[in-house]
């Protein structure tokens, strides 16, 4: 039977940490990973921390920042490809500039995260809800694992399931997740649901009109952005994240 592997308070540290909470300051330059099952990492996002508090974290990836992810080892782009078959395969890590900004809402001890979606003008395209495994902090930024159904919303609050064809393929499959926990997963975008059906936070218009600080440049690659989690701290010390 397949099981997920375990989840994580984002408001702790990876074990490999001295256990402390992390909160990380506004300004500061964290990386948002998004791991395969084997802890590879999938995609990752340079970000900027706009606040670190009860609502989560918030994250800024604006035009001009860096993007990596995978490719096959001729450079081309491996999301058209079933993700098992992407699993199987040599691939390689490659990077990217952000073209438009994102705003990223990470809530403590939630199973999702929220984005806003901002076209070159700055206006608010759309809200965009993904399903995934708690957060892990760690020094340098922190860690998800996606759960492959996505809830992209309308500004006018309309809704659909994206990527249900892959969430049911990958249900039952190792190295993912069984039917009770398949069953846990959409009943966390059914909670969203319900909050954006109320037009609760955060669903209630704030943050849509979002403006970076002006003195903030592109977030550029960190020299830790492929660390470890479990084994960060244990080689280097807090200068070296900063």
């Amino acid at each position: 039977m397949c099981t997920d592997h375990g989840t994580a308070d984002p408001g702790t540290a990876h074990p490999g940490t001295s256990g402390e909470t992390l909160r990380f300051e506004p300004g500061q330059t964290v990386v948002r990973r998004i791991l395969h099952p084997d802890d590879r990492i999938a995609t990752l996002q340079s970000t900027r921390v706009v606040s670190d508090d009860d609502r989560g974290l918030l994250l800024w990836f604006g035009p001009g920042s860096t993007l990596v992810r995978r490719t096959t080892v001729d450079g081309e782009p491996t999301r058209h490809l079933p993700y098992l078959v992407e699993l199987r395969m040599s691939t390689v890590l490659e990077a990217a500039r952000s073209t438009t900004g994102v705003l990223i809402l990470t809530p403590p001890r939630a199973a999702h995260s929220v984005s806003w979606w901002f076209d070159e003008d700055g206006r608010h395209t759309a809200w965009y809800v993904n399903l995934e495994r708690p957060a892990v902090r760690w020094r340098g930024g922190i860690d998800v694992r996606d759960h492959a159904l996505d809830l992209p919303i309308a500004p006018d609050r309309t809704w659909e399931w994206k990527d249900e064809d892959e969430f049911e393929r990958r249900t039952g499959q190792l190295p993912f997740w069984g039917a009770d926990q398949a069953s846990q997963i959409r009943a966390e975008g059914l909670r969203v649901i319900e909050t954006l059906d109320a037009k609760d936070f955060p669903f209630d218009g704030t943050w849509c009109d979002f403006a970076p600080d002006p003195a903030w440049p592109p977030s550029a690659l960190p020299r830790w952005w492929d660390q470890p989690a479990g084994h960060a701290t244990s080689v280097w010390d807090a200068e070296f994240f900063a």
